[in-house]
């Protein structure tokens, strides 16, 4: 996305000057770097051999593949037409990010199993008590 919006052009400039591509390209990036330290803390709480560390690495998986099927559908948009041609690596990389949701459990168990423990590790028994 950033490499072919630095070489194509549109409407007389270069598509990485608009201010749209500045907003896509930074929140790939943000997204990105989010997604592997979260891959890192869970292959950390692994590696201490942490109760957290299996749910951790569900939730690594889970917001991974969603920020790559996300990063993946802006880079199709940056390429306009191009990005459903197999000429360019970008549509290669939108079907393999599609997998990434399916494989080892869709996002959607990804999401019921984060749910569960989501409610049983956030539940505030005050809370309940007062509602």
């Amino acid at each position: 996305m950033v490499t072919y919006s630095r070489i194509r052009s549109q409407f007389g400039q270069k598509l990485y000057k608009f201010q749209l591509i500045h907003e896509m390209i930074a929140d790939a990036a943000t997204n990105v770097q989010a997604a592997r330290d979260l891959c890192v803390h869970a292959g950390n709480l692994r590696c201490l051999q942490s109760d957290d560390a299996v749910m951790l690495t569900t939730m690594a998986k889970y917001f991974s593949s969603k920020i790559a099927m996300k990063i993946a559908i802006d880079a199709v948009q940056v390429h306009g037409g191009n990005g459903c041609c197999n000429e360019y690596p970008v549509e290669r990389l939108f079907r393999e990010a599609k997998v990434l949701e399916i494989i080892e459990g869709t996002s959607q168990i990804q999401q019921e199993i984060i749910s569960r423990y989501g409610l049983k590790k956030y539940h505030r028994r005050e809370a309940a008590k007062c509602c």
